[in-house]
C-alpha cells in the first residue's frame, strides 16, 4: 500500500497548490473531489461476466458447408489422426524416389471398411506437399460417396467420359484443398460398370490422368463383392488394402489378396485401420485411435 499512499499524498498537495494559486489571483479554482483510498467496505467495480472471445487458431479452416467433417487433414491439420496420415504418405513417397507419376486404388475385402475417407484424406495430405498435383477420383459406380462427401455434384462424372457424353474438362472439379482435384463417379444407367471399365476409352483415359498428375487415388468398391478393383487395378501402379481392425474376417482379407494377385495387380501394401483398444469415438464419425502402414502383412506365412 506503500506506493498507494504516495500517489494519494501527491494529489492532495497537487489540489491544495491548485487552492492557493487560484486564491492569490482572486479567481475561483474548481477543484476535483479528493482522492478515496479504497478500504475494504468499498466494493470494487463489477466486472461484466463476458467471455472474451479467443483468437482463431494459426490456419484453422472455418467449416465449409457441405464439406465433410470426415476430411480430417482439412479440419485439423495438427491431430493424431492427420499424423498418421502423413506416415502413410511419406512410406508411398519413399516407395517412389523417382518422382515418377503414380496412380493407386484404393479397396477393402467388404463394404464399409473405411476406404473412401481414406482415399479422400490421403488425398488431402498428399496434396500439402505444394509441388505435387494430386487427383482423387471414385470409381465406385454402385455406392460412390465420395462427391457428397465434397458437396459436389455427382455427374457428370467419370461414366459419362467413359462413354464419350463428357469431356475430361467438364469432369475435373476444383476443390477447397489447395492443389486437389476431384472427378466424381457419375451414373452408369442401363450399362454394368463393369461393361463400361471394359470400353477402348478406359486406358487411355486412365493413363492420361496418371500423366497429368503426380498422384491420382482411385477409390474402386470392395475386391470381393464385384469385378472392377480387378479392371481399374491393372491400369494403377498398384492397389492399397483396407482392413478394418476387429471387424475385417480373415478369410475374406486372404480373399482379397489371393483376387489381386490372380489378376497380376500389385499390392503396395494394407493398412489398418479402427481401434486397437475398446472405447472412445472421434468426433467426425471415424473413430480412428489407431493407424498402421504394414505391407508385410501379404508376405506372412499361412498357418496350415
Amino acid at each position: 500500500m506503500g506506493r498507494i499512499a504516495d500517489a494519494l499524498k501527491r494529489a492532495e498537495q497537487e489540489r491544495l497548490s491548485a487552492a492557493a494559486l487560484a486564491a492569490r489571483e482572486g479567481g475561483t479554482a474548481v477543484l476535483p473531489p479528493p482522492a478515496v483510498e479504497p478500504s475494504a467496505e468499498a466494493p470494487l467495480p463489477a466486472i461484466p461476466d463476458v467471455p472474451l472471445p479467443l483468437p482463431p487458431a494459426a490456419d484453422a479452416p472455418t467449416l465449409v458447408q457441405g464439406l465433410s467433417e470426415s476430411l480430417v487433414p482439412y479440419y485439423e491439420r495438427a491431430s493424431l489422426i492427420t499424423e498418421q496420415y502423413r506416415s502413410l504418405r511419406t512410406r508411398l513417397l519413399s516407395q517412389n524416389p523417382h518422382y515418377e507419376h503414380r496412380m493407386l486404388a484404393i479397396t477393402s475385402a467388404v463394404p464399409k471398411e473405411g476406404k473412401s475417407v481414406t482415399s479422400l484424406n490421403l488425398g488431402c495430405v498428399l496434396a500439402e506437399i505444394r509441388h505435387l498435383k494430386v487427383l482423387v477420383v471414385d470409381g465406385d459406380f454402385r455406392r460412390g460417396s465420395l462427391a457428397r462427401m465434397l458437396n459436389q455434384p455427382e455427374a457428370p462424372g467419370l461414366a459419362e467420359l467413359l462413354r464419350g457424353e463428357a469431356t475430361y474438362s467438364q469432369v475435373l472439379r476444383a476443390t477447397p484443398i489447395p492443389n486437389l482435384t476431384f472427378i466424381p463417379a457419375g451414373n452408369v444407367t442401363h450399362r454394368s460398370a463393369a461393361d463400361l471399365l471394359a470400353s477402348a476409352a478406359t486406358k487411355p483415359i486412365f493413363q492420361r490422368m496418371q500423366n497429368e498428375y503426380h498422384y491420382t487415388i482411385v477409390d474402386t468398391p470392395p475386391a470381393t463383392t464385384v469385378t472392377d478393383v480387378g479392371i481399374i487395378g491393372q491400369l494403377c501402379s498398384g492397389v492399397v488394402v483396407i482392413v478394418r481392425l476387429h471387424r475385417t474376417d480373415e478369410l475374406a482379407a486372404k480373399r482379397t489378396v489371393r483376387l489381386l494377385q490372380v489378376n497380376n495387380i500389385p499390392i503396395v501394401g494394407c493398412l489398418l485401420v479402427g481401434r486397437d483398444t475398446p472405447g472412445g469415438r472421434y468426433g467426425y464419425g471415424y473413430s480412428y485411435n489407431y493407424y498402421r502402414y504394414y505391407d508385410s502383412y501379404y508376405r506372412r506365412p499361412e498357418t496350415p
